[in-house]
């Protein structure tokens, strides 16, 4: 297919459930479309879609020109000239928009996008934490040139009030609703993440783990088969469910399994799907359990958990991170297993929402 036919997306390409999703739902929607990325840590199992084309970085050459001091990298304008060829360029979101390190980068890399002949799109993002007026100004000017803005919460809504245009829809992974006969149900599902190295949360890394630990024991003494899950090895998931489950007791053991998120997105969504029940850390075991009808607590490691939760008028999900520890054993054990999430009934339609523009776009 010629390239200039083709639209260019750009994700969180780090084998994170929650993002490859996001483009996985996105290339299927679009059957007739082909989608090219460049690949970071996908395979070609990752997404086993005839319309979809993986790029391979060129490796170790960026590696050399940096330590020779040479101003130029190869992927970098690699990356540039395939946006320029391509029909669209799609940003597909999530906690892309932040002001942290070098975010100057991430800015120039947002802002290549627009070079692409049919524009760009940012599609179901969330925007800050941000603390300069700068780094808000910046990002309205940029979106301002964009096709179409799309966040996932009122509160980016309101931060970015200024991007003419924007729009927002609940998350666009509630697309996958479904409801499994209740006959398949069984078991809790407990998304973990690690706490290590995050601002202002790390210092709750060992309670977080032993109350986890102490639910698990809860749970499996009370008939429950639990499953430690993680959604993304790169960070630290897998870390983290091999700690909580070095903390549960012996005789919990023979109830209590782990799986590891690699990039088979369908075993993934399976094991979910037939939850009765999450206790989700990770922000989009939480959209998917709510998607797929399951009684879901959470445990809001970030506003964008809390953001949500309250848009859909389900804030007595969640609680924070120092709540959670400090909880008593019975309390985390009933909001685990008495909860009954109620969310609103068009979730998957006004999710649907996202797609309003692109839809135009791509219908020929």
């Amino acid at each position: 297919m010629d390239a200039s036919r083709e639209v260019y997306v750009e994700f969180y390409d780090y084998l994170n459930l929650g993002d490859d999703l996001l483009f996985f739902v996105l290339a299927q929607r679009y059957p007739h479309v082909r989608f090219s990325y460049i690949a970071h840590h996908s395979t070609p199992e990752t997404f086993p879609l005839p319309n979809v084309r993986r790029i391979r970085r060129v490796p170790y050459i960026d590696g050399v020109l940096r330590r020779l001091r040479i101003p130029f990298r190869l992927n970098q304008t690699y990356r540039e000239w395939i946006i320029r060829r391509s029909r669209h360029a799609v940003r597909l979101g999530g906690s892309l928009y932040m002001e942290k390190g070098e975010w100057r980068e991430n800015v120039h890399r947002d802002r290549t996008l627009l070079a692409c002949p049919g524009g760009a799109v940012f599609i179901n993002g969330n925007f800050g934490p941000w603390q300069t007026q700068e780094f808000l100004e910046t990002y309205v000017a940029l979106f301002s040139e964009a096709r179409d803005v799309t966040v996932r919460d009122e509160s980016s809504l309101t931060q970015l009030a200024a991007v003419p245009g924007i729009r927002m829809a609940p998350d666009l992974i509630f697309t996958m609703s479904s409801t499994p006969d209740a006959a398949e149900r069984g078991g809790v599902v407990v998304s973990l993440i690690d706490l290590d190295g995050r601002a202002g949360l790390s210092q709750h890394r060992h309670g977080y783990e032993r109350a986890m630990a102490e639910l698990v024991d809860d749970l499996a003494a009370n008939g429950h088969h639990v499953t430690l899950m993680s959604f993304c090895a790169t960070e630290g998931d897998e870390a983290a469910v091999e700690r909580v489950n070095s903390l549960i007791a012996q005789e919990a053991r023979a109830s209590v399994t782990t799986y590891l998120y690699r990039g088979d997105i369908d075993a993934a969504l399976t094991v979910l799907r037939k939850a009765e029940a999450v206790v989700a850390t990770r922000f989009h075991a939480m959209v998917l359990g709510l998607a797929f009808g399951c009684r879901v607590s959470c445990v809001e490691y970030s506003d964008k958990v809390a953001n949500v939760l309250r848009d859909l008028g389900l804030g007595d999900l969640g609680w924070s991170i120092e709540e959670f520890v400090g909880a008593s054993r019975a309390e985390r054990y009933r909001r685990a297993t008495t909860l009954e999430a109620s969310p609103p009934g068009d979730l998957a339609r006004r999710a649907d929402e996202h797609f309003a523009v692109l839809d135009r776009m791509l219908s020929s």
